[in-house]
């Protein structure tokens, strides 16, 4: 927190980058009063860029086993 405790919070399954949070009243204090503003934090979700051959088969069976599709495999610009 802003300052210096620490605060736990449950970030929901599915969370998207880019996702905002708040937690009142654990911002910064006001000027000139004793109110403290909401605490607002944004959520980035890092994704593996290399993945072995059995990691990306894993994944594509958790997206199979979840009803989504795995990603589309890109080639080059001739197909």
């Amino acid at each position: 927190m802003v300052d210096g405790t620490k605060e736990k919070y449950k970030i929901p399954e599915g969370t998207q980058t880019g996702t905002k949070f708040r937690i009142k009243q654990k911002g910064f204090t006001s000027i000139n009063s004793r109110y403290k503003g909401d605490f607002i934090f944004t959520v980035i979700v890092q994704t593996p860029k290399k993945l072995t051959k059995e990691q990306r088969e894993l994944l594509e069976k958790l997206a199979q086993t979840m009803g989504e599709e795995p990603p589309i495999k890109k080639k080059g610009i001739f197909g």
